[in-house]
């Protein structure tokens, strides 16, 4: 009887790690953008149209506009997602001239500044902007990586360390942010004080094309994970970024999307997704836009500018494997002490 009740306390233990798998693989889905060529609406009470994308939106979800109105989803009707006005969102203010951090009187009261590097990938590895790659996905490295290149590289010109790592991470599913998430680990041991996730949406041209300083880019939009316990802290460095741009470059920011995930942004208080355009918008204007945003990247992220420090751009030429393999070997691994649990105790009997 007692040998009964220890093997199904085992299998049971087993049962609760597998289910735990499981979880771990539906907690991924939220993080699934559309792939059937359509999008989702977000429009306030009087049914105008506060932004467009192809990440999925849950009912909770909120959207804090241009004009830092900050909503929340009440209901989604098909791709219609009906919000309610939440108020006017505080912002941050932004320094003109950020001092410079000497001991713990020097330090700002949110970050303090370093020589630390900023780390830069792309989940989706694929992502490419129709009318200058020919198409909106291209299996390796896509489009994408040419603006997450150009982020690098305006970095590089205002003196601020960057890694710009080239890990693919195909293919585009469920699993995507889970072969991510090794690339942004990575960043951080290399030294990374903050991660910066570059993406591109799915949505009309329209939504991202605008014109900056008599210059024609695409905005990007922030996307803030909420099932993250760095959450708060996410959205205050989100806030700050949208804050600086605002100032710097006004009409750049498209409001920042706080969606159901963690995107990974559980690794760092200093992680963001950034929406670099959408597939139908130039890649060229992408570019742009992105080196746009660069120029808030030093102050926000509390970087030192530094022209002796050497820029590091890391180029993988191969790709991380599925995370079923790693899933695989631990069954199969659990299974085997299981094995001999059992074998043991037929002995003993």
């Amino acid at each position: 009887m007692i040998t009964l009740i220890k093997r199904f306390f085992v299998l049971s233990v087993l049962i609760s790690f597998i289910c735990c798998l499981s979880a771990g693989v539906a907690w991924g889905s939220f993080e699934v953008e559309r792939t059937d060529g359509g999008h989702f609406s977000l429009v306030d009470e009087s049914g105008h149209v506060l932004t467009k994308t192809a990440l999925p939106v849950y009912q909770d979800d909120e959207f804090i506009a241009p004009d830092n109105r900050r909503f929340k989803v009440a209901r989604i009707e098909g791709d219609i997602c009906q919000c309610t006005l939440v108020g006017q969102e505080k912002m941050p203010q932004v320094e003109q001239n950020p001092p410079q951090a000497s001991g713990i009187l020097g330090l700002t009261p949110v970050i303090a500044r370093s020589r630390g590097t900023i780390g830069i990938y792309s989940t989706h590895s694929d992502e490419s902007y129709v009318p200058s790659d020919g198409t909106d996905s291209i299996n390796g490295r896509g489009g994408i990586y040419q603006v997450g290149q150009s982020l690098r590289n305006r970095l590089s010109s205002l003196g601020v360390n960057a890694i710009l790592d080239k890990t693919t991470h195909n293919p585009h599913d469920v699993n995507a942010y889970s072969r991510s998430r090794r690339t942004a680990s990575k960043l951080l041991r290399q030294g990374a004080v903050g991660l910066i996730d570059v993406h591109r949406d799915a949505v009309p041209e329209d939504v991202y094309a605008t014109k900056v300083q008599g210059k024609n880019v695409t905005k990007v939009k922030l996307v803030v994970g909420r099932q993250n316990p760095h959450m708060s802290s996410n959205l205050e460095f989100a806030k700050r970024i949208k804050a600086h741009l605002d100032q710097k470059h006004p009409g750049l920011a498209a409001g920042i999307f706080i969606g159901k995930g963690n995107y990974n942004q559980d690794l760092s208080p200093r992680a963001i997704l950034v929406e670099v355009g959408a597939h139908t918008n130039n890649k060229k204007q992408a570019e742009q836009g992105v080196e746009l945003f660069a120029d808030a990247v030093p102050n926000v992220f509390g970087v030192e500018k530094n022209g002796k420090t050497p820029l590091v751009n890391v180029t993988k030429t191969g790709t991380q494997g599925s995370d079923w393999t790693a899933i695989i070997w631990i069954i199969a691994g659990v299974a085997v002490i299981y094995g001999a649990y059992i074998a043991i105790n037929r002995r003993k009997v």
